[in-house]
């Protein structure tokens, strides 16, 4: 008994070790999460030096609106749903507000949505061309992630660096990107169509933007959302439809 007491300061931090052992492997164990992103950083080609007064402080709103820009993941280890909150519905569409919303959007570029079947390995997504909708079918992007040995801390969590590549059809470019995923959360899932790093992506570098993780929420369970894809194209027949698009905006141009 007197080595209990004597000992109690040690015994406390050992009950405490295992409390909180035992908590985390409830919580590694979850099955399914709520992630929010924002957009933490939009990037500039160009000065906004050159700009007027008004492109300046136009261009300051737009900046200051992107934080205001959620999107919200929802996953398992089997199936994702990603999607932009509907900000736009909250402002006079034809305010200034919407207007600059619209803008802080397009730094990031991502779908409107994005469904995805890690068993199957395809996703769906929804982009809007020119003013029209369209629903493509296709297997999940292959990004070659090489882990890299950089860590950082987002939200608490012990983050990982990545970088892969992937081509966009619509810009016609070679993009590098770097992520940064947790191993802690093994999920492949990530915003948009970043994903198959072995574990969540927290955080995403692109060209136009960084989208960060604002809030990771475990959840006991959860209905993801499935879409209609009875009218999806292939990615084949959407890459036909960009080039005849591209085509018809140079001979625009020309004219």
């Amino acid at each position: 008994m007197n080595f209990l007491f004597s000992h109690n300061g040690t015994l406390k931090i050992i009950l405490c070790l295992i409390f909180f052992g035992f908590f985390s492997s409830l919580f590694s164990q979850t099955k399914y999460y709520k992630v929010t992103y924002y957009i933490s950083e939009i990037k500039l080609h160009g000065s906004i030096d050159n700009l007027d007064e008004k492109g300046k402080r136009f261009t300051e709103q737009v900046i200051n609106r992107a934080k205001d820009v959620n999107y919200i993941l929802t996953t398992s280890k089997e199936y994702s749903y990603f999607e932009s909150e509907n900000v736009l519905s909250k402002v006079n569409e034809y305010s200034q507000e919407h207007m600059q919303l619209i803008l802080a959007k397009r730094f990031a570029s991502f779908n409107e949505k994005v469904y995805s079947n890690f068993k199957k390995d395809s996703i769906v997504f929804f982009r809007n061309l020119g003013g029209q909708d369209y629903v493509v079918k296709r297997k999940g992007y292959v990004f070659n992630w090489k882990i890299k040995k950089e860590t950082k801390k987002i939200l608490g969590y012990d983050a990982m660096k990545a970088e892969g590549r992937y081509f966009d059809i619509i810009t016609k470019e070679d993009f590098v990107v770097e992520a940064w995923f947790i191993p802690t959360i093994p999920i492949q899932s990530g915003p948009d169509i970043f994903m198959g790093l072995p574990g969540l992506i927290a955080e995403v570098n692109l060209k136009g933007a960084v989208v960060t993780v604002d809030k990771i929420e475990p959840l006991v369970s959860v209905k993801i959302k499935k879409v209609d894809e009875s009218k999806a194209m292939t990615q084949q027949e959407f890459e036909s439809l960009v080039g005849n698009l591209n085509k018809k905006m140079e001979n625009y141009i020309e004219d």
